[in-house]
């Protein structure tokens, strides 16, 4: 009699740890996959902001695109956008699935040259703002898959013009 009794004591502590068991991975399945979302964003995030900053300094380390004293410039084509585009796409291979965008937006503001005959430091900043695309692996209803984020960097000229004797 006892061993009997013994038994279903154990199938019925066994069967309530199997309940417990799937209620705990009920809860706790769902918030692993908001983790993994999460944890896509933040290396997306990271990655649009080190491409952004690689690639303003990419920008602003050669000539401007126009050597002219002026207000804010969007630069579309010339050497300035040719250095952000290879700066965007050398990086971009992560293995992941998030792309920056190659449209960067490129502004030059140019507040001094110095002239051609005594050459020297050209005075100014490129601000360059960078796109990422992000699809998180896990889809939620009622949350998008696709996450956008955009960065911005502004760095000085560092571009020194030489002297023509």
């Amino acid at each position: 009699m006892a061993s009997s009794k013994a038994t279903r004591n154990n199938s019925r502590k066994s069967g309530q740890s199997l309940v417990e068991l799937g209620v705990g991975l009920m809860v706790l399945i769902p918030i692993l996959l908001a983790m993994l979302n999460c944890l896509f964003i933040a290396i997306g995030a990271s990655l649009n902001e080190f491409v952004c900053r690689d690639a303003a300094r990419a920008a602003a380390s050669g000539p401007p695109s126009a050597m002219r004293v002026g207000s804010n410039r969007t630069v579309r084509t010339g050497a300035p956008k040719e250095r952000v585009v290879a700066v965007i796409n050398k990086v971009y291979y992560s293995g992941l699935p998030m792309k920056v965008r190659e449209n960067a937006t490129i502004v030059e503001t140019v507040r001094d040259v110095p002239p051609q005959s005594e050459g020297g430091a050209i005075d100014g900043e490129v601000s360059v703002s960078t796109t990422i695309d992000i699809y998180v692996p896990v889809q939620v209803q009622g949350l998008d898959s696709h996450v956008v984020l955009k960065s911005k960097h502004i760095v000085p000229i560092t571009y020194m013009r030489r002297a023509e004797s």
